[in-house]
């Protein structure tokens, strides 16, 4: 029997540099004084990922007139020069919308007028079989933000809701691992 893919069979990472220092020094005691299961607030954050928005793979091809027909081949480039490489993150809003605070200042420090690396670090999307284990590892390269999203505070809601915000992120290289055969594509 073929099992069904499952959408929640993924597990996000933020490695532990991805985030600014200043960002952790900052907000690394608030998330240990909530009293939260996490060792730090990258762990924090990674938790929060409700979802990703994989983009489109669209091919361009090629039409040529052969007499009265037209025909159609494969185009001229690999896959990743024309693969879409922009990617929306979905996170969940924490109490005292701390991982859009985080998100925000992190946006802030990189389009600080200082000396800089031009891109962010790595961040990695693993793809697991039923069993759990990771199957394929995706890795997003030389990461810029793109846009953040808005979300709508109010007083007339006091009702406990479950809100997200979104992350648009667009990357420059990606990698494709096979951890099981121990082989990159």
């Amino acid at each position: 029997m073929i099992l069904n893919a499952l959408s929640n069979q993924f597990v996000v990472q933020f490695p532990p540099d991805f985030f600014y220092p200043k960002i952790k020094e900052r907000w690394d005691p608030i998330v240990q004084r909530l009293k939260l299961p996490y060792m730090s607030m990258v762990d924090f954050m990674n938790s929060a990922i409700q979802s990703i928005n994989f983009p489109t793979i669209e091919l361009r091809n090629v039409e040529q007139q052969q007499s009265q027909f037209r025909i159609q081949y494969r185009p001229g480039k690999e896959l990743e020069p024309i693969y879409e490489k922009n990617l929306t993150v979905n996170f969940k809003l924490s109490e005292g919308f701390i991982t859009y605070w985080i998100i925000f200042e992190q946006i802030e420090a990189f389009l600080e007028y200082e000396e800089s690396l031009p891109f962010w670090p790595p961040m990695y999307i693993s793809f697991l079989d039923h069993h759990g284990f990771e199957l394929v590892v995706f890795e997003f390269e030389k990461i810029i933000p793109r846009n953040m999203s808005q979300f709508t505070i109010s007083h007339a809601t006091t009702a406990a809701d479950f809100n997200t915000f979104s992350l648009g992120l667009r990357y420059n290289r990606f990698n494709i691992k096979n951890r099981l055969l121990k082989k990159t594509f």
